[in-house]
């Protein structure tokens, strides 16, 4: 479904693509009952105005709390400092927007603020997966970056203890995911081509993978003939926004 160049794409979970997507959040944020958002991102995201450039027109001033110290690669420090704030802020829902940092990060707060004991329990070596209920905290993710999609994944990665370990649960996906192409207007060229990479090499992973799953491999044809014919293009070139009628 399409209205006013948005579409809608219901499969693993909601995905909004199209240029204002990012102006659904409050919305979202009605429909999933989130009254007190944890807005997770990270420094560079935030310097940029990108994060509160989202957050402000779906959140009234004071409503959120901000966890904007996502590493590079998320920690289980990290998840910690953020869970210890989404507890403080009395929060009930969770934004991610950035890279795939914050959207793995997020994931990793949803499960620990409402799960028990240590996060190395819920990692999939672990036999976590299971373990791992619906009590996860609903979250919206808005990515900056074409490169993880971890907005419509259900795993996250985060380093524990010095190893990247997964945490794998369909009650992991995010609630909602906000795509919306103008966010990543702003990346450096370098960036843009690394998470271009990023995404094609996904693609390219799932049409390879031994499990049989037409739809997946139907989505990694047209995402690698997209990747492949654009990553040079997208790197050279800011692109024009369509709603600007350039």
């Amino acid at each position: 479904m399409t209205i006013d160049g948005i579409a809608t794409i219901r499969y693993l979970t909601t995905v909004s693509f199209g240029f204002g997507a990012a102006s659904l959040l409050r919305g979202v944020l009605e429909e999933l009952s989130i009254a007190r958002p944890l807005a997770v991102t990270d420094q560079g995201v935030r310097a940029t105005g990108i994060a509160d450039q989202v957050l402000a027109p779906a959140c009234d001033p004071g409503r959120a709390v901000w966890f904007d110290r996502s590493p590079p690669n998320p920690t289980e420090g990290a998840v910690l400092e953020a869970t210890e704030a989404f507890r403080a802020g009395g929060c009930d829902g969770i934004i991610a927007i950035g890279g795939g940092s914050s959207l793995d990060l997020a994931k990793g707060v949803g499960l620990l603020a409402t799960h028990e004991g240590a996060l190395i329990d819920y990692a999939a070596v672990n036999g976590g997966i299971d373990r791992i209920t619906d009590r996860a905290v609903r979250t919206v993710a808005i990515p900056t970056t074409a490169g993880t999609g971890s907005e419509v994944g259900r795993a996250a990665m985060i380093n524990v203890a010095g190893r990247k370990l997964d945490f794998i649960s369909p009650h992991l996906f995010p609630a909602r995911a906000l795509c919306d192409p103008a966010l990543t207007f702003g990346l450096p060229p370098y960036l843009t081509a690394a998470t271009g990479m990023d995404a094609l090499t996904h693609c390219i992973e799932t049409y390879l993978s031994p499990l049989v799953n037409p739809p997946a491999e139907a989505i990694a044809i047209d995402g690698v003939e997209r990747a492949a014919g654009w990553i040079q293009e997208a790197k050279a070139t800011v692109p024009a926004d369509p709603r600007a009628g350039t």
